[in-house]
């Protein structure tokens, strides 16, 4: 098949990405190709939107992510690396550009980059005047990983992935010889030999394109036993079958797995230690005799002889103990020996194939109630989330309570509405927090206070379907007014403008609630709050320190302030 049909074929995911977003085929290309190259991380849509790096001062780089232990980091101040046990680390940098070749230049930009803005050894007390403030923030992230990793077991991997509508089959040999030559930068710069750089043209795309949604995972069991309805199984597993369950092909462990589990890894913790010691040391036991074992809940189970075939399977208790042993085997400084007669030990593992979400959810909070959990991770389960999930859907909405949950079941992305996206745009239009809904994002649902003024059950449910439906009008008419602009500038703005709209009509956050319930706002009276908005942001700088700033937030407040006097005056 030639390189045409493949480009045809991508052309026409571009297109169809295009009417999504609401944004022109050069957008579209970008966003997709991105979204399939990570898929392999298992990355929300927040967090796919939050690496988009493409703009003003990009260095040739359209996204960055620097994943630790499965996790994307986001910059917040609220972000920390593990303070112990072992770092699992990705830098991923994409360029992406809707053309028929590979050329040379922007992996020569890139490499100017990544000599400017990953050296160690360097101070870095300002920014540079020739990168955006973004990816210079992306940056920073990954030079702090990368010092994290001194001094404890570390796997630092970096890849770089250049998108096209090309053939892979005609790059030039100096790109070749560029791209190599970046290789060997960075494997400088971050002080590890696990670099790439990797071509994706029309045919490796549509071929990502085409992997399926729905995962499934096959766990040989060694004993089971079945409810009568078989919804749920009680087995013996050996860690050999483990680790395969948990491995992708290349052998690494699939962090997607771990989704619905509530407590992040700890790494090196009293539990953890003793874990190890069990390993190291078993004699006559065996090792489910002193562990409790992991529980997985999925959506199908199928049980044929000795397989044990799961449909999206997520593991909701036992990460401490999966990592742990997966750490343990991949170890090269355990004895081959050791390893060997570990294969053989047996691991207990409970399957449920839940009826429902609710039921779901319980089981979740139920498995992992041993342990403090930091309340965000729980906040999803609440009977309010469940209730905006419901009303969503009859705007053709779908929510994400909790990660990809849509995503993975091929929903377009146009149509998924996550928590955090709700809980930000909610932060700006019953809060009028803007700064807080642009800068913390991750971070809105910790406080108590804030969250019940957020996801109150005494709010109508219209409210949280029109407070979104608002954000997103703002974001199709701002990608139309400011079609030069790209998602950061936007992502900018777009929390302030919601704010300066509900600000300008409401005095607090009850009249806010109440008022978005039945609020239809015209569209000439968007496009006055984006005028106004945008010009205050570009008339003090219009960078991302800015858009965060309580003072560009007070700047706006005020002028909402004389819009909603004068209407009471009138």
């Amino acid at each position: 098949m030639s390189n045409e049909t493949y480009k045809t074929l991508l052309d026409a995911a571009v297109e169809e990405r295009a009417k999504e977003l609401s944004s022109d085929p050069s957008e579209a290309f970008e966003n997709l190709a991105v979204t399939l190259l990570m898929m392999p991380y298992d990355l929300s849509v927040d967090e796919i939107d939050a690496g988009m790096t493409d703009g003003a001062g990009d260095g040739q780089i359209d996204a960055m992510f620097v994943v630790v232990n499965g996790t994307a980091l986001s910059g917040e101040e609220t972000d920390e690396l593990p303070e112990k046990g072992p770092l699992e680390l990705d830098i991923v940098l994409v360029q992406s550009k809707k053309s028929e070749s590979f050329a040379e230049n922007p992996l020569k930009s890139i490499r100017g980059t990544v000599n400017d803005l990953l050296d160690l050894k360097q101070q870095y007390p300002a920014y540079l005047s020739q990168y955006s403030q973004l990816l210079q923030d992306k940056f920073q992230l990954a030079r702090k990983a990368l010092l994290a990793s001194a001094g404890r077991i570390s796997k630092i991997r970096v890849r770089v992935y250049y998108a096209s509508s090309g053939s892979t089959a005609n790059i030039h040999s100096t790109v070749h010889a560029t791209a190599a030559a970046l290789k060997n930068d960075l494997a400088e710069r971050a002080a590890t030999t696990d670099v790439a750089v990797e071509f994706y043209g029309a045919e490796q795309l549509v071929a990502i394109s085409r992997l399926p949604n729905t995962r499934q995972k096959e766990l040989e069991v060694q004993q089971s036993i079945s409810s009568d309805n078989g919804d749920s199984f009680a087995c013996l597993v050996t860690i050999e079958a483990l680790i395969a369950f948990l491995s992708d092909e290349k052998g690494a462990l699939i962090r997607g797995l771990f989704d619905a589990n509530v407590r992040d890894f700890l790494g090196k913790t009293e539990v953890n230690d003793a874990i190890l010691a069990t390993l190291g040391n078993l004699a006559e036991e065996d090792f489910w005799w002193l562990n409790n074992g992991i529980t997985i809940v999925a959506s199908n189970a199928d049980q044929k002889g000795k397989k044990l075939v799961m449909t999206e399977p997520l593991l909701v208790n036992g990460l401490q103990t999966s990592n742990v042993i997966f750490t343990f085997m991949s170890d090269p400084a355990i004895k081959p020996e050791i390893k060997e007669q570990r294969r053989k030990n047996m691991v207990l593992a409970k399957i449920i194939v839940p009826p429902d979400e609710k039921v779901r959810d319980e089981i979740i909070k139920a498995t992992n109630s041993q342990t403090h959990i930091p309340k965000p991770y729980l906040r999803g389960m609440d009977r309010v989330h469940r209730n905006i999930e419901d009303h969503l859907k009859a705007s053709g909405l779908f929510y994400e309570r909790r990660k990809n949950q849509y995503k993975n079941l091929g929903k377009a992305r146009s149509s998924i509405v996550t928590l955090s996206e709700l809980a930000q745009a909610m932060m700006a239009a019953l809060l009028f927090r803007a700064s807080d809904a642009r800068g913390r994002p991750n971070s809105l649902l910790k406080s108590d206070s804030d969250y019940q003024s957020l996801f109150s059950e005494g709010y109508a449910l219209d409210s949280f379907t029109n407070v979104i439906l608002a954000k997103r009008e703002i974001a199709k008419r701002l990608a139309s007014q400011f079609p030069n602009e790209g998602a950061g500038f936007r992502n900018n703005v777009i929390f302030h403008i919601l704010a300066y709209l509900s600000f300008s009509g409401f005095h607090t956050t009850s009249h806010a609630a109440a008022g978005w319930a039945n609020l239809q706002l015209e569209s000439s009276e968007i496009d006055r709050a984006i005028g106004t908005v945008v010009t205050l942001f570009n008339g003090v700088g219009g960078t991302d320190q800015v858009a965060k700033s309580l003072s560009f937030q007070a700047t706006v407040s005020a002028a909402a302030k004389e819009v909603r006097d004068k209407k009471a005056a009138s």
